[in-house]
């Protein structure tokens, strides 16, 4: 059951490219199968619209190009009073609030608010940069998030590393954050980059050992920048083969 506008909203998150369900049922459970309800995203596009069988994917024009050939709803469920649609292949575009609206109910119309957040989460990847007599030089790159991830480094305690400030791009309703670090030796000499998302509850990271923290041999930093090289590498082609 939904709570009806002004006293509450449902949120629902996916991850980009998946599929949305957004919830609206009433509560008596009448039956919608000759009765109205409309799908709005923001107060104005056109969502969706059901009218006494009538529907935009019957040919019925109105509905926004966002949304054309992506939304359906539930013709088995609608005697129970369920106006529910799915938003196939989610975009970032997708995400905002929207409205289940039922004009014509009696006494009043009633509404009911949903907000769609679409996330982007990839994996951070980690590297060695370079290794002095001082500490060795670390990157984290957060590629193509969304929201904006925070970023931090930690030690294999779990402690907080101080660190550059990170540096953040946005292409292509992506965030793209980069973070330096440089450490010295530890007892474990590991370390964890740490990208969080607190608007979709999502929190990923990655993790390396430092050889050295001191003089290292040109031969070893070269097979330690290959180790990363490869590790990138197969994650990526492991994330293609998951989509």
């Amino acid at each position: 059951m939904l709570h009806p506008s002004g006293q509450g909203v449902i949120t629902v998150v996916v991850p980009e490219g998946r599929d949305a369900i957004l919830p609206c049922s009433l509560s008596t459970k009448l039956s919608l199968q000759h009765e109205v309800f409309d799908w709005k995203k923001d107060g104005q596009k056109e969502v969706f619209l059901y009218s006494a069988r009538d529907e935009y994917n019957n040919g019925r024009p109105g509905q926004d190009e966002q949304f054309k050939g992506r939304v359906s709803h539930f013709p088995e469920e609608l005697t129970l009073g369920n106006a529910s649609i799915v938003i196939r292949n989610t975009k970032l575009v997708d995400s905002g609030n929207y409205s289940c609206i039922f004009p014509h109910l009696q006494p009043k119309e009633q509404s009911f608010n949903i907000k769609l957040i679409v996330g982007a989460a990839p994996k951070p990847f980690v590297g060695i940069l370079n290794i002095t007599e001082d500490g060795a030089l670390l990157k984290c790159e957060v590629p193509g998030a969304f929201p904006k991830p925070s970023v931090e480094w930690k030690d294999s305690d779990g402690n907080i590393l101080p660190a550059e400030e990170p540096c953040v791009s946005y292409r292509g309703d992506h965030y793209y954050v980069t973070l330096l670090i440089t450490v010295t030796k530890t007892d474990t000499n590991v370390f964890r980059c740490v990208a969080t998302q607190q608007e979709i509850s999502h929190v990923t990271d990655d993790e390396i050992y430092v050889p050295h923290c001191g003089k290292i041999s040109s031969s070893v930093l070269i097979l330690v920048v290959i180790f990363q090289v490869l590790k990138r590498l197969c994650l990526i082609v492991v994330f293609s083969t998951v989509l």
